[in-house]
């Protein structure tokens, strides 16, 4: 475990291969499990939110084994379970995608969880439920959750806009039920996450159409049984990415293996992010070339993109003039309230942030150095990192073991594409 990460100015150098996506490999352990057959998903990287969707999968019946970086996935046989207990651990998409899931399978389900998650809302998924025909209690709309009386297929109209989700554990689920759905969505954000999962449902042979992003018609009908021992690849993931990539840009230059240039992935963005700020970007060979330039303020919509503000952030601080980045009303509810938490730590560092309606603007420059807190929060401890690459000074970050959440093996990743003085 490391509490306090210290790391000193360093240069990006080198070829990394990055870390399966944790977005599609939660997604594929969901409908793994619903496909009630054998499933090998490829490219099982451990995060503490992939150990929990395993978790739950295991709860709900499904034997699970991990043999190097696959996952094998045994859903033939799911038993008939009186009630259970799912616990979600910190991951907002497993608990709001396996709520559903796991309401379809059992007439009795409590959903638990620990640190950030227990003080997000889960409003809509309960508004969800109970129109699907669930009853359920909550703690003042917050977990945990008691689920009882099972779901049905159905008419459902459900609001977007603080996350897709839930949208994505309806999807799933509804793909596999015994009738006819139909899904109204208003004010939806995060289409590329949609899309994502769209795509995932169609590799397991399970098709949905929708009509912009507003109305889903499922017919689980139509859907091809998985044949046994399906393999389902997982890809790179541009989240964790994003980070190297604004560390390259700022300082340095590095090499990206395993990402997918045509991905449905929304943090795939942070390529046009880059650009804009003048950084040098190439694909070579399958190969993401990312080199540092003189960087020059920008503008940039993240709002169907928002977990790429920590790194927007950073990348930001060093680009000459004010930087607005759009989308800071999906930050409220994350695992830190995110906006608030950027601001604060940048301006540590020697760097203005202010926030104005839905605008964060950054006064970038340069970054002094000094202390830095994750507030628990994965993208924040990698944010304080990759700021490093040009501080002028070491960069202090405590709670810096909260990566693993998502990427366990950051620091160490860092370390192979850094010169100078990293610690």
């Amino acid at each position: 475990m490391y509490l306090l990460k210290s790391i000193g100015p360093f240069t990006y150098h080198g070829t990394l291969q990055v870390p399966y996506s944790k977005s599609y490999l939660q997604r594929a352990i969901a409908i793994a499990l619903l496909s009630r057959s054998f499933v090998v998903v490829k490219g099982y990287t451990p995060s503490k939110d992939a150990i929990a969707a395993t978790e739950i999968a295991k709860a709900l019946g499904a034997k699970c084994t991990i043999e190097d970086s696959n996952l094998l996935i045994d859903a033939t046989s799911l038993p008939l379970l009186s009630s259970v207990t799912i616990h979600c651990g910190e991951a907002g998409l497993s608990t709001r995608m396996f709520s559903p899931i796991a309401a379809s399978l059992c007439k009795d389900v409590t959903v638990i969880g620990e640190g950030s998650i227990l003080v997000r809302p889960m409003d809509m998924v309960i508004d969800a439920l109970e129109k699907l025909g669930a009853d359920v209690t909550a703690n003042e709309g917050k977990l945990p959750l008691r689920i009882k009386s099972g779901i049905s297929a159905g008419k459902l109209e459900t609001d977007g806009s603080e996350s897709s989700q839930l949208l994505t554990g309806l999807l799933i689920t509804l793909a596999f039920a015994d009738a006819k759905s139909t899904i109204q969505v208003q004010n939806i954000k995060s289409i590329p996450y949609v899309q994502m999962t769209l795509d995932i449902l169609k590799d397991f042979g399970a098709t949905v159409t929708h009509k912009n992003y507003t109305t889903f018609e499922i017919n689980p009908q139509n859907n091809h049984k998985v044949a046994p021992g399906f393999l389902y690849q997982v890809e790179g993931d541009w989240s964790g990415a994003s980070f190297h990539i604004v560390g390259a840009a700022i300082n340095g230059e590095v090499e990206l293996k395993g990402l997918n240039p045509n991905s449905a992935q929304a943090d795939k963005e942070i390529i046009k992010a880059v650009e804009l700020a003048g950084a040098t970007v190439t694909w070579k060979n399958q190969l993401l070339q990312i080199r540092s330039n003189t960087l020059t303020s920008f503008e940039f919509d993240a709002t169907h993109c928002p977990d790429l503000f920590p790194p927007l952030a950073a990348l930001a601080s060093f680009c000459n003039g004010i930087t607005k980045i759009k989308g800071i009303s999906r930050l409220a509810t994350k695992e830190s309230d995110r906006a608030h938490t950027i601001q604060t730590e940048l301006a540590k560092l020697g760097v203005r942030v202010d926030l104005k309606d839905d605008l964060m603007l950054i006064y970038g420059g340069e970054v002094l150095g000094g202390s830095v807190d994750s507030h628990n929060d994965h993208r924040i401890a990698m944010m304080g990192a990759v700021l490093a690459t040009g501080s002028k000074k070491m960069i202090n970050i405590s709670n810096s073991e909260a990566v693993k959440k998502s990427y366990p093996d950051f620091f160490s990743d860092l370390e192979s594409v850094s010169k100078n003085n990293l610690v």
